[in-house]
């Protein structure tokens, strides 16, 4: 879990700004004991472009840009290769879970008619009150 400023530093971002996002409910974020923010790393890279501090590449510099939202589709720009293998397995699973549903629901809908014209052949064998009452059916079957 990230700080408020630690999420602004790799998210090249204020902290007013994540702040903004965080209660408009474009950045989802935990609060913490001490009335501060705990960021899920891989919530900020939902939201914002992350660029990582390494030794190569030195501290950021120069001037921050203050937006509540990152330029372009977020989605375009997948922050992790596992992230993103994971997410096409998921969406594979959802459509395998989406069809077996509806081939579950084609089999009760079968089962049920099915049911529905056994209950009404057995309705109509069986005599009422009144022609058992009367002596029609027992006629009838003679």
């Amino acid at each position: 879990m990230l700080t408020l400023g630690q999420a602004a530093k790799l998210a090249g971002t204020s902290k007013t700004t994540l702040t903004r996002a965080i209660r408009a409910g474009r950045l989802s974020a935990t609060r913490r004991d001490d009335g501060g923010y705990a960021i899920d790393p891989a919530e900020l890279c939902r939201v914002y472009t992350v660029t990582p501090t390494t030794p190569e590449t030195g501290a950021a510099t120069g001037r921050v840009v203050h937006q509540a939202t990152p330029a372009g589709d977020p989605t375009a720009t997948p922050c992790d290769p596992t992230v993103t293998a994971r997410l096409a397995a998921l969406d594979a699973e959802v459509r395998g879970l989406r069809d077996l549903l509806a081939e579950v629901r084609q089999s009760r809908d079968s089962w049920q008619q099915q049911a529905e014209r056994a209950t009404l052949a057995l309705t109509d064998q069986r005599p009422t009150f009144w022609r058992r009452l009367t002596g029609v059916a027992a006629r009838a079957r003679m």
